[in-house]
């Protein structure tokens, strides 16, 4: 990777100055190390500037220091997921779903002060001048409601918020990219918005491809409206694809490649039981659900 400059903090946001003009977007790791190292393997040999995290490092899966560890190490920035909050605070966990609950349990005890304390200083949203936006769940406010981001509709009403080029989501652990068709000052109708079939271009089907899955998908980017993008899953896809899921931005080229990497499943669900997580956790592992 490249040298980059430094950024600065402040009011939960964290800004990057710099010239990059490819960027690797990871999200969504989910304690998931066999699937990382096979994605940071890949993002080594495609020429990035540097490599950003949509949050969610931890939770679900066995191995959330040494996810955390890494990514600290190789990523310009990282935002807060959902699950980074509840580890540090886990009366937000209250509610959620009993694996969800018992991934956050197990990240506490396998994480230091320090790793709780580096937590906390993550900032909730990132920029890069004027042309990108990074935040794990969603660009409109969460006192709005609304925090998964998945159709059409929902991209235009998050457009309202978007007055950067580009915004970068996780959360969902699907891959996606939404753009505006024109270049409106605020896109309100889903008609205006055009949803690029990544999935589709990704796996195609059976009979189209006999199985064999392609391993990346470009789009073009709108040279003058927005776009949201979506980079997947590393640890723990949910689109039908088992593989892990990144993209990469090129801001000079305007495209986003999403690409999908095979990793050691087997050994993934070896590791959940090791960890004595929950059952599923292992099994959706090889259903990418």
């Amino acid at each position: 990777m490249r040298e980059w400059f430094a950024c600065r903090e402040g009011a939960g946001r964290r800004t990057i100055g710099t010239t990059m003009a490819r960027i690797a977007v990871i999200s969504d790791i989910h304690g998931n190390l066999i699937a990382f190292d096979r994605v940071l393997a890949d993002v080594s040999k495609r020429g990035v500037d540097m490599m950003v995290c949509l949050g969610d490092i931890v939770g679900y899966g066995p191995d959330p220091k040494e996810c955390l560890d890494i990514a600290r190490q190789s990523c310009r920035t990282i935002v807060a997921g959902n699950h980074e909050r509840a580890v540090v605070r886990p009366i937000l966990a209250e509610n959620w779903n009993p694996l969800a609950r018992a991934g956050v349990e197990h990240a506490r005890t396998q994480l230091t002060s320090a790793d709780m304390e580096a937590i906390e200083q993550m900032p909730a949203t990132f920029t890069c001048e004027d042309k990108v936006f990074g935040v794990h769940d969603s660009p409109i406010p969460s006192d709005h409601g609304m925090n998964y981001l998945r159709t059409r509709a929902d991209a235009a009403t998050a457009f309202r918020w978007v007055d950067h080029s580009v915004a970068l989501i996780g959360h969902t652990h699907v891959p996606a990219c939404f753009a505006t068709i024109a270049d409106p000052q605020f896109t309100t109708a889903a008609s205006e918005v055009e949803a690029f079939q990544v999935a589709r271009r990704l796996l195609g089907t059976a009979q189209e491809n006999r199985g064999a899955f392609v391993s990346s998908a470009i789009f073009d980017l709108p040279k003058f409206g927005r776009a949201i993008v979506n980079p997947g899953s590393v640890g723990q896809p949910r689109d039908g694809d088992n593989r892990a899921s990144y993209a990469i931005l090129d801001l000079e080229a305007l495209t986003v490649e999403f690409r999908r990497v095979a990793y050691d499943i087997v050994r993934a669900r070896q590791r959940c039981d090791s960890a004595v997580l929950p059952s599923a956790a292992a099994s959706r592992l090889a259903l990418g659900a």
